[in-house]
């Protein structure tokens, strides 16, 4: 079991992208009308008062407030620390980064495509790491799903396997030809180990949707957002019990990309761990519990 440690995706360190950032117009000083939308520092604000001059940062926080904060540009989307707010574009969606830090994982969620390619390029050696991966995930077990039932697409992806390379950039391209491509959260940072995700770690789903009746009966349900969620069984090596123990405690109400198994996209989560405890039970191998809440 490992986790990835985010590195903050600033406008300095997102050095392209082929979304456009023309969602409103820019905001500049002047008087604005109730209803009017503004982009300001990549964010989308609203004006709530019947006129004003403030800034959206300033009117927000008013009482009462001038300006509503709506969330991201559909640029930013794509780096907000949400996986149900989708970056959208048709046909795909391509970025350059600068980590500026070292860096050995990248892990995307939330996608809506054929594949995506992440490229490693170093400014004196060239390419270093290139590797496509499909999207398209039949999920099938005989030959009546494969001809009649619909094509599945895998969501989540991580890589682990990317070189130490400092000065690297890093390019991502999700592609769904003519259709619209989406990207809920891309992450990019370093990877620690934790142990051994174990058989009995249950995973499953919050779902934030409403399901009421009224007093005939009708049922109206209200479909919202959802976020993953799972309890890890995890061995530890003993020896490493209290360095686990720390390096959780440093991540505590702090969102990283929790990965159970390479190979099992249900266990890739990005959020937070509620609760964790860790069973000394040997002098080899301990038992550890880790509860993670994804977030929406």
């Amino acid at each position: 079991m490992r986790i990835i440690k985010p590195v903050e995706i600033t406008p300095a360190i997102l050095t392209s992208s082929n979304v456009p950032e023309n969602d409103y117009p820019a905001w500049t000083a002047g008087t604005y009308a109730q209803g009017d939308r503004r982009i300001y520092q990549h964010r989308i604000y609203e004006v709530l008062a019947e006129t004003t001059t403030d800034s959206p940062t300033a009117g927000v926080g008013k009482s009462p407030p001038t300006w509503l904060d709506l969330g991201a540009t559909n640029r930013w989307r794509m780096f907000d620390d949400k996986v149900g707010s989708l970056t959208e574009r048709a046909g795909s969606i391509a970025v350059d980064l600068q980590p500026g830090a070292v860096i050995n994982s990248v892990a995307l969620f939330n996608l809506l495509g054929r594949s995506a390619t992440v490229t490693f390029t170093d400014p004196s050696e060239g390419v270093v790491y290139q590797r496509t991966v499909s999207l398209v995930d039949a999920g099938v077990s005989n030959w009546y799903e494969w001809f009649f039932s619909p094509i599945g697409r895998q969501t989540d992806f991580v890589l682990l396997d990317l070189p130490a390379y400092g000065g690297a950039s890093l390019s991502v391209t999700v592609e769904n030809n003519t259709e619209t491509a989406a990207c809920g959260h891309l992450v990019m940072g370093r990877q620690a180990d934790i142990g051994v995700a174990l058989y009995g770690t249950s995973v499953g789903i919050t779902d934030y949707s409403r399901k009421e009746s009224d007093a005939f009966g009708n049922s109206v349900v209200i479909q919202r957002a959802f976020s993953k969620r799972a309890e890890f069984d995890v061995m530890v090596e003993t020896p490493a019990v209290s360095a686990v123990q720390r390096l959780l405690a440093s991540i505590r109400a702090q969102p990283v990309v929790w990965i159970g198994a390479e190979g099992y996209e249900s266990t890739f989560l990005f959020g937070y761990y509620r609760d964790f405890q860790i069973s000394i039970s040997g002098p080899t191998v301990s038992d550890a519990t880790i509860t993670v809440e994804g977030l929406t």
